[in-house]
């Protein structure tokens, strides 16, 4: 049966600590007939990092750092967009800006060629673009990219074994329903080998065999 909207799920290991000896299934505690259904599904593990570690603390922390008037501690949740002195302040000039200031800050150096590099998007503005890309946005796949998805879907079943999830027929739908929600997301009409069909695969092959595609090659050493 289709699905009526889009389902999130969570769950915890049925061993209470993830065991990487044993397979996907086995360790969510699902069988595969069920499990086929989720387009993707991604394993979160709780890694020792410390830079991490120190990023989900100043989260958690910056979580608390708004005090309601009734002089409990709230949460950032709580305080969207409306409570922003800037938001506020552009709300009062009649200027409005898509982008906002990260809210905890960010370790990333802020780029000289862009000026909201270290910004975030108004959520206003995303809901409104987001809705617009889903109703008015209907994008067709083009004859590149069904070529592509063929390819790549039978490297994906000959690259299947035990160890990750079985590629099914599903798979293909998934990997049209990724494109398509890429290509809306670009405000175009049409579904391209590149950069949609690609961005599809990389993340699917990231859920079926956590590779990262995005990651840059290590340096060369010269001899």
């Amino acid at each position: 049966l289709n699905a009526r909207c889009s389902v999130l799920a969570a769950a915890n290991p049925v061993y209470g600590q993830y065991d990487r000896r044993r397979r996907i299934q086995e360790n969510i505690g699902l069988p595969d007939s069920l499990l086929s259904r989720f387009d993707l599904l991604f394993v979160v593990l709780d890694q020792l990092d410390p830079s991490s570690d120190r990023r989900i603390a100043s989260h958690v922390i910056g979580g608390h750092r708004y005090r309601p008037g009734f002089g409990q501690t709230g949460h950032d949740s709580d305080y969207d967009d409306d409570d922003d002195d800037d938001f506020a302040a552009a709300e009062s000039s009649k200027t409005h800006s898509v982008w906002q200031r990260a809210r905890g800050g960010t370790n990333k150096p802020a780029d000289d060629a862009d000026p909201h590099s270290n910004d975030v998007l108004q959520h206003d503005f995303l809901r409104k673009y987001l809705h617009f890309a889903k109703t008015r946005m209907n994008p067709v796949l083009t004859e590149g990219a069904r070529e592509f998805i063929a390819n790549r879907y039978a490297e994906m079943r000959s690259r299947q074994d035990e160890r990750t999830l079985p590629v099914t027929a599903r798979s293909l739908e998934t990997v049209i329903r990724l494109a398509s929600a890429h290509a809306k997301a670009r405000l175009s009409t049409i579904v391209e080998a590149e950069p949609d069909c690609s961005s599809a695969m990389d993340i699917l092959g990231f859920a079926l065999y956590h590779e990262n595609t995005d990651q840059a090659p290590p340096p060369a050493v010269d001899e």
